[in-house]
């Protein structure tokens, strides 16, 4: 197997590694806030050892103890998914931190539509109290709608100026929010929530992230393993073609 094959299978691996383990750490130290220094030095200590184990299970799986083997797979395995969870942690905090603001004008935008639903609700009363007036008192209910005709007037301009408040907050919030922005276009087009959309791609990172950087350490070890083996044979394989043409010359001059 190619040696610079090998070398980028490696720097692959400890980079995933090492970007995940950050995250995780930071994540992590976010999550236990009071010991933070403590905890980000524990968590840095163990994703080492977590590098190492997995290397040394598969380099020596059959001359490990049974119970010593069986703890190892557990703990590897446990400590990518502390891991997996810091990641997560990480990833959400600065989600979280970027919708801060998108969060306050949601929340206003929702008010808005509360008191234009106030004030079509109002324009509805007003209605229904006129078509509720026999048609026998015809007269009382012109009188009515006359005398109802400002304040209904009144209450849909107040419903069209609520409306254009709403639509120029949507697209302040489009213009303000940019580094959240591809987000919020996938939401609208998957007709979800943003925080949904969101949390699926975290998700996702967190699945293929850790993972992948133990099984990239299984490859690299794998690769390495392959290239010594095959190594030596190339030795063997050298050394003979370089004796046999001299043993043969001597056979024929014998």
């Amino acid at each position: 197997m190619s040696r610079i094959y090998i070398r980028l299978l490696a720097a692959a691996a400890f980079s995933i590694a090492l970007i995940g383990a950050t995250f995780s750490i930071a994540g992590l130290a976010k999550l236990f806030a009071g010991a933070a220094a403590s905890v980000a030095t524990m968590a840095a200590a163990l994703e080492f050892a977590k590098l190492v184990a997995t290397g040394f299970l598969y380099r020596y799986w059959g001359h490990i103890p049974r119970v010593m083997r069986t703890y190892m797979t557990f703990a590897v395995g446990t400590l990518m998914l502390i891991t997996s969870i810091g990641i997560y942690g990480f990833l959400s905090s600065a989600y979280q931190v970027s919708s801060i603001g998108l969060k306050a004008q949601e929340l206003k935008i929702a008010g808005l539509v509360a008191d234009n639903e106030r004030v079509l609700g109002q324009i509805a009363e007003r209605h229904q109290f006129i078509e509720k007036i026999p048609n026998s008192r015809i007269s009382k209910k012109f009188e009515f709608q006359k005398a109802y005709a400002p304040e209904i007037a009144k209450l849909r301009a107040e419903s069209a100026r609520i409306l254009t408040v709403i639509e120029g907050e949507k697209t302040a919030m489009l213009k303000t929010h940019v580094e959240i922005g591809p987000a919020m276009y996938l939401a609208e087009a998957l007709h979800l929530p943003i925080d949904t959309v969101v949390r699926w791609l975290i998700l996702l990172f967190v699945a293929v992230f850790d993972p992948l950087a133990v099984c990239l350490v299984f490859c690299l070890n794998l690769a390495i393993r392959l290239r010594e083996k095959y190594r030596g044979n190339e030795v063997k394989i050298s050394a003979h073609s370089v004796t046999t043409p001299v043993d043969h010359r001597f056979k024929k001059t014998g």
